[in-house]
């Protein structure tokens, strides 16, 4: 089963003034799943319509039509989908208090993620964090995508290239635009072997 299926969805938003405003469409029939385990990187340029995507994804902006699925239900489940940036975080569907409204470091918002098991988990613009942070940041997600967790991950191009990548995806005149995949079977196969090396270390 997916953990999060998006299908169709658009969203626009309205710009400018009461008497002379438009209609800007950002995302147009946008189709996207994502699998136990998969971290997908989402590029595109500024202003394409990736942190509205996380949004709808979260939870935290209903879309003009279409449909977003968690774990194949409708009901977003309290406390198992997180959206953090690099200047803001919040745990879409946690109870009041229990970790909306994160703030500080991508890692530590994270590590808070995690800590209230975060199923899914989509990360704003990675391109904005340091070298360092970007580093620690990637290595908490490698090691939540080994014990199943879901990830989406926006950033630069360059990301799409990086190893512990699954797909890499570009979001480009409102639509999604796949560019790199590996298979499912590998990506099981990836996170099983993961999953292993982390319980030996432990033993």
């Amino acid at each position: 089963m997916t953990a999060l299926s998006i299908t169709a969805l658009a969203k626009s938003f309205r710009a400018g003034t009461l008497g002379c405003s438009v209609t800007a469409t950002v995302l147009s029939k946008v189709n996207l799943a994502l699998w136990p385990g998969e971290i997908v990187a989402l590029d595109g340029a500024r202003g394409s319509g990736k942190s509205t995507l996380l949004r709808c994804a979260a939870g935290l902006l209903r879309p003009d039509s279409g449909s977003v699925f968690w774990f194949g239900g409708r009901v977003m489940p309290r406390g198992r989908v997180a959206y953090l940036g690099a200047e803001h975080g919040d745990c879409a569907g946690a109870l009041s208090g229990e970790c909306r409204g994160m703030h500080g470091s991508l890692h530590g918002q994270l590590e808070r993620a995690i800590a209230h098991s975060c199923r899914i988990l989509l990360v704003d613009d990675l391109a904005l964090v340091g070298a360092l942070e970007r580093r620690i940041v990637i290595a908490l997600l490698q090691r939540r995508a080994a014990a199943g967790a879901s990830i989406i991950v926006t950033a630069d191009e360059a990301l799409g290239t990086a190893s512990f990548v699954s797909r890499a995806v570009t979001l480009e005149n409102g639509a999604l635009a796949q560019r790199r995949k590996r298979s499912a079977a590998r990506i099981a196969a990836s996170s099983c072997a993961s999953r292993a090396r982390t319980s030996a270390r432990s033993t």
